[in-house]
């Protein structure tokens, strides 16, 4: 028995909800995501597998609209992996260096949770000195170990 979220999509483009027997939305599969819920998608006639197009359509809107997170030229840079030896090497570390951020972000949360729950006032709009910050020392040396990775399996000119 499979704990995933089933998602049926429709040649009308709907989705089915399986496990709410209901029709959702892009918005809800995206709420599902920030949920943590563990969905598949799958072509309603077929079984064919589309949680990852439907994911990367989701991706794209986010991507389109707003602040987006990835510049131009990083997804230059994610297309250039393709097809190159070191696009097998890629996925893995990008999925480590994701997990490192998010288990960060969990932390500061926990933080956070823990410091008014002693009843101590967390001022947002405090200005902060940058330097101080554990997180941006670690960013920095995380940068700096990738770029240098990038570096010696060539995707990066090496410095002359």
């Amino acid at each position: 028995m499979s704990d995933k979220r089933l998602i049926k999509k429709y040649p009308n483009r709907r989705l089915y909800d399986t496990a709410i027997s209901s029709y959702v939305t892009i918005a809800d599969v995206k709420q599902m995501i920030i949920e943590y819920e563990d969905i598949e998608i799958v072509d309603a006639k077929t079984g064919e597998d589309l949680t990852r197009s439907v994911f990367l359509q989701i991706l794209s809107e986010e991507e389109a609209g707003g602040t987006p997170i990835l510049s131009n030229e990083t997804i230059c840079q994610m297309i250039r992996m393709y097809g190159k030896v070191s696009q097998s090497l890629f996925a893995p570390f990008l999925e480590q260096n994701m997990k490192i951020f998010a288990d960060w972000q969990n932390q500061i949360k926990d933080q956070s949770r823990a410091m008014n729950q002693a009843g101590k006032w967390f001022d947002p709009f405090r200005q902060f000195d940058m330097k101080h910050i554990p997180f941006m020392e670690w960013q920095k040396s995380l940068q700096q170990q990738a770029l240098s990775f990038w570096k010696n399996v060539g995707i990066v000119p090496k410095d002359k």
